[in-house]
């Protein structure tokens, strides 16, 4: 009960301190904006229309592609030309937000999917939009133009969406850490991350944030573990179920938002097999780890890990466990990434069936169909060919590659260096977290294992080091290792398979962006915030003998104050450092990145 207090306090709390950072966003920049003109206003809602205006009539745009507006019933054309809408949402959000990929959602929420290049962005920002248009135009008797209802839309569902997840990233914070000081920090620094420009405007990443962090929730058991110590292992198969079922529905919803929601289905599995991933885990970093030797060479002084956590079973000869693991289990693992895979096929489906069963036809005047050079017919994704590069039908991965130019390595050119600049801290928290949480095991293996099979083992033997004082992450409440728990482990994946894709295949200046919704990147700066405490030895450590004498020295019992001292000094000044860099970071980006997303310099 205490638990639930806590975390209910600490919701309230973090529901207003992330509506401040909001309106100090939108404040800002508008004050900005009346000072500074667009660096590029070639781009706006009027220039994505296929018509322009012509003296007598109408004529097609240059820049439309083959499958510009193969739909009649869109628009008229006058509505489509006509997006001057309100002075006052131009001033307060359209004037503000409304660059470059929001103009591409409120076009596609407004008109459908007119071009092909459209479909780069998934329908669930958009289809939401317009809904909730449709209903403040209807509960204000259509006051405003459906455009400028459009625009107001968008602009409440990514701010509600962001505050909404926050509230999210605290509950998983609560479940996985059960640390309130570690997990508080960790979501005020979510809501400063450095992208806050695109946490404001009209994007997705607050909606997928939202709904990635509300299925991380229920894959970690919910409100069933948010007042009981975590074990995914254990957790009873009913509440499993249930869970795993409502967070494959998040997930679904995720994928609609964007492409890369369909990666949650690895935590599914894990969920399933967490006893089994962790204990390969742990045997690979036991036979990969270098420690042991290395120590032994340099004359460090090193204890061995103890085997006894390896004594473990790992395969329960329990007839229902087998029957769990074997059969019960992949079932449940395929209907639910179905599941969560479904609006991706559907989506691609649904540009299948507009662009490669219905070619162009005589009958089908200029107003419906035009091509320029790349208008080959039928496109050349549509064709299933075994040898050629389109093996099955792909809208998705034909428009990124030949609209967007994503592709491996397609973005390492000389002219880029700027925008690799820009990712660079963001990429480099991310290895960090990746790094350390590696090493940290790599030093104690055995230590990844879950508090509840530790319990079950006598024989806990710590390592240490004259560099640093540890008790194996024993200690889960020291600052050194509230971050390192195995529960996290599957994060830790994802992150390292997030980092190498998006290095080499995507336009690496929206990794800032693009990486908010690992809650790994705030877990991990949240350590720096923490007080260092360092650990204690133990007692039962052997102690060095003074040769000389013949007698004992009790050098951990005489020096032990001074150097532990002498240690949580430098590494509280390291922990300084890395704060005050962590804090400059997000900060600066969110003050440049306002300024120049708002004004159409390249800040995407």
């Amino acid at each position: 009960m205490k638990t639930i207090n806590k975390y209910r306090l600490e919701r309230t709390s973090i529901v207003k301190f992330a509506i401040t950072i909001k309106l100090i966003i939108w404040i800002y920049c508008l004050i900005v904006s009346q000072f500074l003109d667009n660096f590029d206003s070639s781009t706006n809602l009027n220039s994505l229309s296929p018509f322009n205006s012509s003296s007598g009539g109408i004529t097609f745009n240059s820049t439309v592609d083959a499958s510009a507006n193969l739909n009649r019933d869109f628009a008229s054309v006058e509505t489509l030309k006509n997006h001057d809408g309100s002075p006052i949402v131009n001033l307060l959000i359209k004037r503000i937000f409304v660059k470059w990929d929001s103009i591409y959602f409120i076009r596609i929420a407004e008109f459908n999917y007119e071009h092909e290049q459209n479909h780069a962005f998934f329908p669930l920002f958009p289809i939401s939009m317009n809904l909730l248009a449709r209903v403040l135009s209807y509960i204000t008797f259509s006051y405003l133009s459906f455009s400028d209802y459009i625009i107001i839309s968008g602009f409440l569902i990514s701010n509600i969406s962001f505050i909404i997840s926050a509230v999210k990233l605290l509950k998983l914070g609560y479940i996985i850490f059960n640390n309130s000081d570690f997990v508080y920090t960790s979501v005020l620094l979510y809501c400063i991350n450095p992208a806050g420009i695109f946490t404001t405007a009209i994007y997705t990443e607050n909606l997928f944030s939202l709904m990635v962090f509300s299925g991380l929730v229920e894959v970690y058991g919910g409100d069933y573990y948010l007042t009981r110590e975590l074990g995914t292992h254990s957790m009873p198969l009913k509440e499993k179920i249930i869970s795993t079922s409502k967070a494959a529905i998040y997930f679904a919803l995720a994928t609609a938002t964007r492409a890369n929601g369909f990666l949650m289905c690895g935590y599914l599995v894990y969920i399933y097999y967490s006893q089994y991933i962790t204990h390969l885990a742990r045997l690979v970093l036991r036979f990969s780890s270098p420690l042991l030797l290395l120590s032994k060479r340099s004359g460090k002084y090193l204890m061995r890990p103890s085997n006894s956590f390896d004594k473990l079973p790992v395969v329960s000869s329990d007839t229902s466990s087998i029957l769990l693991d074997f059969i019960v289990y992949p079932v449940l693992i395929l209907i639910q990434s179905f599941i969560v895979i479904l609006p991706y096929f559907a989506f691609q489906y649904y540009g299948y069936s507009r662009y490669c069963t219905t070619p162009p036809d005589s009958n089908i005047t200029a107003f419906d169909y035009s091509l320029n050079k790349n208008g080959d017919w039928p496109r050349p994704w549509c064709i299933v060919d075994p040898n050629s590069k389109f093996s099955y039908p792909n809208l998705y991965s034909f428009v990124q590659n030949n609209y967007w130019n994503q592709g491996f390595f397609n973005y390492y050119e000389l002219r880029q260096i700027p925008n690799f600049l820009f990712a660079t801290p963001m990429v480099a928290i991310s290895v960090c977290s990746i790094v350390s949480y590696l090493f940290y095991y790599l030093r104690q293996p055995n230590q990844m294992i879950y508090p509840t099979f530790k319990s079950r083992s006598k024989n806990i033997t710590e390592e240490i080091t004259h560099k640093h004082f540890f008790f194996l992450g024993y200690n889960s409440n020291t600052s050194e290792t509230i971050f390192y728990t195995p529960h996290i482990l599957p994060f830790i994946v994802y992150l390292a398979f997030l980092t190498v894709f998006s290095v080499t295949f995507m336009h690496v200046q929206v990794i800032t962006r693009f990486f908010i919704h690992s809650p790994l990147i705030f877990w991990y700066s949240a350590k720096f915030f923490m007080k260092y405490i360092p650990t204690m030895v133990p007692s039962s450590s052997p102690r060095k003998i003074d040769r000389k004498n013949s007698s004992p020295t009790l050098s951990l019992t005489s020096s032990s104050s001074t150097i532990t001292q002498l240690v949580s000094d430098d590494q509280e000044k390291n922990f300084k450092l890395k704060r005050n860099l962590i804090l400059i970071y997000f900060i600066f980006y969110n003050i440049l990145g306002s300024v120049l997303f708002i004004n159409f310099y390249p800040w995407t």
